[in-house]
Parts: C-alpha cells; structure tokens; sequence
C-alpha cells in the first residue's frame, strides 16, 4: 500500500519536478542495491562464523587426543627410566658380587697353596667362608631392597602423575 501511495507521489513529483523525481528513484535504487550488499556480506559472515566453530570443534577434541597421548608417553617414559636405573642398580650389585666372589676365589686359592694337607684345608675354609658368606648374603639383601624401593618410588609417581592427568581431564572439560 506504502509503495503505491510511494509511486502516486513520485507521480505527481516527475509532473512537478523531473530531475528531482529521478533522483529520489535512483536514491531508492541505491539503498535497494546497499540493502542486498549488507544481506550477503551478513550471510557470509554468518557461513564463516559455523565453519570457524567447526574447525575449534575438531581442533579441541585433536588437543584432547593429543594430551592424552602426551600423559601415556610420560607415563611409559618414566616407566622406563625407572627400569633402565633399576637394572644400572642390579648391574651394580652384580659387578659387587662378581667381584666379591673374585675375591673369594683368589683368597681360596692362595688359602689352599698355603694349606699342605686335606684336613687343614677344610677346616681353614670353614671358618673363612663363614664372613663371605655373610657378605654374599647382604649384597643380596641390599639388591632386594634397592628394587623394593625403585618400584615403590616408580608406583608413586605413577599415581602422582594419574592424578595430575585426572585434574588436567577435569580443567579441560570444564572450560
């Protein structure tokens, strides 16, 4: 109805005045075309906004996968270090044993150099055997209880580590 009453007035303008009538038609067709550029510069706007959310949507749950794999790499790196120092420890405690025997070897065969009959020599190694005995039997209960402790040190790190990566899950999914 506005357009009609628009138009009868524009008519009876260009009767009154040409070039003013010509140029209120081309200022509506000015805004006409104004109008339609604003509408596809919002649509566009609007069609990289969605694909702008959907690659923060990928982005996010790659970071999530990535994380996760970052903490399990941790965690099986530790575990490794943990293994190579508890072997490092063990290959210590064996070179101490190897060369206590060694030792004891040596200390034996000089023992029996030294001893002329059987009988002496047994009884010579019996009462020297008693302290490498003793000796041998410590360094093995000193390797039992260094890979006690390397296991229960690596368990606590392990759990320290779950509990971190738990805390980090629960951030992320708050954000």
């Amino acid at each position: 109805m506005k357009k009609i009453m628009a138009n009868e007035k524009l008519a009876e303008i260009a009767m009154a005045d040409p070039k003013r009538a010509k140029r209120i038609l081309a200022n509506r067709q000015s805004a006409a075309r104004s109008k339609e550029r604003k509408m596809r510069y919002i649509s566009e706007l609007e069609h990289k906004v969605q694909t702008l959310q959907t690659e923060a949507t990928t982005l996010s749950a790659q970071l999530t996968l990535l994380q996760r794999d970052s903490v399990g790499l941790t965690n099986q790196n530790n575990e490794l270090k943990f293994r190579i120092q508890a072997m490092e420890q063990q290959a210590q405690l064996r070179d101490a044993l190897n060369e206590t025997l060694t030792s004891e070897v040596r200390r034996l065969k000089l023992a029996t150099r030294e001893l002329g009959s059987e009988a002496d020599q047994t009884k010579g190694m019996a009462s020297q055997r008693l302290p490498v005995n003793q000796q041998m039997f410590q360094l093995h209960q000193h390797q039992q209880s260094s890979q006690l402790n390397i296991c229960h040190q690596f368990h606590q790190q392990q759990q320290s580590q779950q509990q971190n990566g738990n805390t980090m899950t629960k951030s992320e999914s708050n954000q």
